[in-house]
């Protein structure tokens, strides 16, 4: 018997809705304040310009963008959080006019990233310092509610510090696990063999901020990296993601002053390396010979590894760094169908260009963000998309590539992305720091938004952190012309089944018939019934059935 749905107390609404037609994507959005483009310049107190640059771009379910990073004046630096509408107004609901600055030490304190979670607070993480300038620094991680105010259930009063090390310790980069549990990773500076060097940090906490002793050493653990059987002087983790089984993914770079190699390495959930993975958990690997690095990486959905940052190539007549990206097999070893023979390395300016933040799309395309020399210092936004098998993909801004002024200072801008996310609708968003004052060097938080396409299919989130309830959320936009989103939550492993029925509950189109791991899901309706044919405008119910749960909502399509 089929089965049919019944709703009463029918409303009807009418909303114009204008859809946009994309061209080549990468290209700037101008529905984003105007121009594609948006800086925002921060004052102290008297007015006094302040610089600031972010480091963490965080899209919101209701499509509010937050950047996070750090202002200061010269004395003293602070977190730094600042809310966008969609459309690139700041968001004065949030905040103190659409900005929260915090202070957690005595002087200096820097946040380098963040992390939504799945309720909407946000946590934003670096280094405290706690004494005056040049003294300790250490682990900090403050915890915001959604209207920017600092979250005094997480920590002490909110804040968390973690001395790790000698005297400098600072994270780099947050990921949330599907228990709600953060894993925190950068480096400390410690004495080894009677040898000062900075090595690999990680902290896991709990969710209400205190440290998890079931990890490492009481929460904490160190790894120094040795090459040859040489101590490394220099290694440093830039980024830390979580696999679908609690393992922890880690990538930065390890060297002793003359050459740097991109370092990835895995841990257990209970912070052992992972002996299946490279070499006893540690994978080394050299493209230019010179110095590479890891700043990002992202986790397929097939458990490969995607590792973003720059390949420095020495010429004849100088050297350079180029966008570099190696994609690793769940094993650690290097995939070598990917690029040129496991390595894509892309030349887009003068002579430094960097990725700073690595997104993996949907369909499986790689979005890199980060900064190119156009010519002797002149820095611009770069964002480059790569085919799954790490080719440029030619559908992208110029032959995959796209390069932004963001201020206006000519040969001698100073305009750098460091993080990258994309939007529902398939639009990517990058954010960073411009120059705004060339005399003084102050720099605004800045973020620019660029053309994409909406990819209609399955958004597996899970990297973002795992939910603990099984939830439908009401569709958006709703009313809707010509798509709409909508996503659940799976806190565990299912056979789902995601069915539009119209009014009389009648089947229209099944957007998902599958089983599922659990995380966190996006899929776009087009407006289109299983034969491929549009549907008339009215009111439809969308139907969700995962294991013993079930529930529907209802949403209005119009044409």
């Amino acid at each position: 018997m089929k089965f049919k749905l019944i709703f009463t107390g029918i409303f009807l609404a009418a909303i114009l809705c204008i859809s946009e037609v994309h061209a080549q994507d990468g290209q700037l959005d101008k529905s984003f304040d105007s121009t594609g483009i948006v800086t925002t310049t921060l004052t102290g107190i008297g007015g006094i310009g302040m610089s600031g640059t972010a480091y963490s771009t965080l899209i919101q379910k209701d499509g509010k963008i937050v950047l996070v990073g750090t202002i200061g004046d010269g004395s003293q630096s602070f977190f730094c959080l600042v809310r966008y509408n969609q459309n690139g107004i700041i968001d004065s609901t949030f905040g103190i006019d659409g900005v929260d600055t915090t202070a957690i030490g005595y002087t200096d304190d820097e946040a380098f990233c963040g992390l939504l979670q799945p309720d909407g607070k946000i946590i934003a993480a670096g280094y405290t310092s706690i004494g005056g300038a040049g003294s300790e620094r250490d682990f900090a991680l403050v915890r915001y509610n959604t209207d920017g105010s600092i979250d005094r259930t997480f920590g002490t009063n909110g804040f968390v510090k973690t001395a790790i090390g000698l005297s400098d310790d600072e994270i780099y980069s947050i990921a949330l696990q599907a228990n709600g549990k953060i894993a925190a990773a950068g480096f400390s500076y410690t004495s080894i063999s009677n040898q000062n060097v900075f090595v690999i940090a990680l902290a896991r906490y709990n969710s209400n901020g205190t440290l998890d002793d079931s990890f490492g050493t009481n929460g904490t653990l160190t790894e120094a990296l040795q090459v040859s059987g040489t101590l490394q002087k220099y290694t440093e983790a830039k980024s830390v993601a979580i696999q679908s089984d609690s393992s922890i993914v880690v990538g930065g770079y390890t060297g002793d002053g003359s050459q740097n190699y991109f370092a990835l390495l895995r841990f257990t959930s209970s912070g052992n390396l992972d002996n299946t993975f490279g070499s006893n958990g540690i994978a080394l690997t050299t493209i230019g010979g010179v110095n590479d690095e890891i700043h990002s990486i992202a986790i397929q959905k097939d458990g490969k590894i995607i590792a973003g940052g720059y390949s420095e190539v020495v010429s004849q007549t100088a050297y350079e760094y180029d966008f570099a990206l190696v994609r690793y097999n769940t094993d650690g070893s290097v995939d070598k169908t990917f690029g040129n023979n496991g390595a894509a390395v892309t030349s887009i300016g003068h002579k430094d260009d960097a990725i700073n933040s690595i997104v993996i799309q949907s369909d499986g395309k790689i979005v890199a963000a980060g900064h190119s020399e156009g010519n002797v210092y002149e820095y611009l936004f770069a964002v480059a998309r790569y085919n799954t098998n790490g080719s440029l993909d030619n559908t992208f801004g110029t032959n995959g590539v796209t390069t932004t002024v963001v201020g206006g200072f000519g040969n001698s801008g100073d305009d750098k992305a460091f993080s990258v996310a994309i939007q529902t609708d398939g639009k990517i968003v990058t954010s960073g720091s411009s120059l705004y004052n060339n005399f003084y060097n102050l720099y605004s938080f800045a973020a620019v938004r660029y053309t994409g396409s909406a990819i209609t299919g399955v958004i597996n989130l899970s990297g973002a952190g795992m939910p603990q309830l099984f939830r439908l959320y009401q569709n958006y936009p709703n009313p809707f012309n010509p798509s709409t989103t909508i996503e659940y939550d799976l806190p565990k492993a299912e056979n789902v089944k995601l069915i539009v029925y119209d009014i009389l509950g009648r089947e229209v189109a099944t957007l998902v018939n599958a089983d599922q791991n659990a995380g966190v899901y996006k899929i776009q309706w087009n407006g289109k019934d299983n034969d491929g044919a549009e549907v008339a405008s009215g009111i439809y119910l969308y139907s969700i059935k995962a294991g013993n749960f079930r529930t529907v909502k209802k949403m209005i399509y119009l044409k």
